[in-house]
């Protein structure tokens, strides 16, 4: 080494020094002080060429700690602490501040022919809409109504106030396809046109109920065209079935709220009644039924079939005819009372409702009739029914000129109804006739 430092390698930046006031001339740093004279010097002495060294010389460098892993934590930090804060802010809006509650919007009450019918739904279900050419038991509902109600129930049949049309006529006997009795009811004036009456109610009443019944004496007629029509304020809101044979009883509620004028149409003034019509404000309307129920009961255990009612038939004469007559079989055998057909090239028959007189049994002789009337174009048969499905119970051999008698009995265990048909007018007779329990 030279004397006073003279020559320097800098262990920091590789640079050769020659100068002596202990700092790089290169980087600055202050050179290591090397102490002179020493065998023993813990420190390496920097030679003053490097090259005259054997041994390499590796500069040290003082490494510095890199920032980034610092910025990369508070960043994670910072964005934690914004998503906290927001969820807390969303928790305590939504605690404290409560949406307003929207307020229903009634529903127009139909004021004119243009009106669009309100809607029909059933008392006890939920609302729907029907069509207007075939609604169905039903009642609708107007939305909210602050109307206060208190008018007392009205019989339509008794309505005293302004009414307009006047075409429909009051019953106070009518009788169903059933027999079942009824004490008030309307029906048209004409068959082949709607007979309409306008009552004019006011808007007192939130309920209008009625019955529609097919009318005894026309039980087995089959018209196209008979039905039962009510509108509120001149928009048409029910519409019933075709009434004609077969026709079940069919109740009916409408909600009437905000009616001015309620008219009732009726096409075919011999087949339809409209039962028990009633404005009420009390949705348990069937308070104001009038129907005396019709039975076929009876106290014996055995009766002839011509003592129980039906209810339906095939054809406007009845479906059956019930011969009062002598009756004949062709070995000259005589019958007091006995069924015949009313058609000779159809099937004849008549529906029976058996289901609360407790008959079980069903019995009869099937003859050829032996007075001349004719010839059937079909082969006579007698055959028995049940339900509404028609599942067959009894069908008899084919009566022409010469058959035997034909004794049968049939079960009707499990047949709440059942009918009897009779094919062929003219060459065949059912006598002796009985049901029994």
């Amino acid at each position: 080494m030279k004397e006073n430092m003279q020559g320097c390698y800098c262990p920091y930046c590789s640079a050769w020094n020659s100068i002596t006031n202990r700092q790089c001339s290169v980087c600055g740093e202050d050179l290591p002080e090397v102490p002179m004279g020493s065998d023993d010097e813990p420190w390496h002495v920097v030679p003053d060429d490097p090259t005259d060294s054997d041994t390499p010389i590796i500069p040290v460098v003082p490494v510095k700690p890199d920032p980034r892993p610092k910025y990369l934590v508070a960043a994670i930090l910072a964005v934690c602490c914004i998503l906290v804060v927001s969820a807390v802010g969303w928790l305590i809006y939504k605690i404290t501040v409560k949406p307003p509650t929207p307020t229903p919007t009634p529903t127009p009450t139909p004021t004119g022919e243009s009106s669009a019918p309100p809607e029909i739904t059933p008392a006890s279900e939920t609302p729907a809409v029907p069509t207007p050419e075939n609604s169905t038991p039903s009642e609708t509902s107007t939305g909210v109504d602050e109307h206060e109600y208190t008018a007392p129930a009205l019989l339509l049949t008794s309505f005293g106030g302004e009414t307009t049309g006047d075409e429909l006529v009051i019953h106070t006997d009518v009788h169903d396809n059933y027999n079942n009795k009824y004490d008030s009811g309307l029906g048209g004036t004409r068959s082949s046109v709607e007979n309409t009456t306008e009552y004019l109610i006011g808007d007192q009443y939130k309920y209008f109920s009625f019955r529609v019944v097919l009318n005894y004496e026309r039980r087995t007629d089959y018209h196209p065209d008979t039905y039962v029509r009510v509108y509120a304020d001149g928009s048409q809101v029910y519409k019933s079935k075709i009434v004609r044979s077969g026709f079940k009883p069919e109740d009916v509620t409408l909600d009437v709220r905000g009616v001015e004028k309620l008219k009732i149409g009726i096409c075919g003034w011999g087949d339809i009644r409209v039962v028990d019509p009633v404005l009420h404000n009390d949705e348990g309307y069937e308070q104001y039924s009038t129907m005396v129920p019709y039975s076929n009961k009876q106290d014996l255990d055995r009766v002839p079939l011509s003592y129980l009612e039906y209810w339906n038939g095939s054809s406007a004469e009845g479906g059956l005819r019930y011969i009062t007559t002598t009756i004949r079989d062709e070995s000259g055998n005589i019958y007091g009372t006995g069924y015949c057909g009313t058609h000779e090239d159809q099937d004849n028959w008549v529906e029976y409702d058996i289901s609360d007189c407790g008959f079980k049994k069903l019995t009869g002789t099937v003859i050829m009739n032996a007075e001349p009337g004719g010839v059937d174009t079909v082969t006579p048969v007698v055959a028995v029914y049940e339900g509404t499905w028609l599942r067959e119970l009894y069908k008899s051999e084919p009566v022409t000129k010469g058959t035997s008698i034909q004794h049968f009995e049939v079960s009707l265990e499990n047949a709440p109804q059942f009918r009897l048909q009779i094919s062929g007018r003219y060459n065949i007779r059912l006598v002796d006739c009985y049901i029994s329990k």
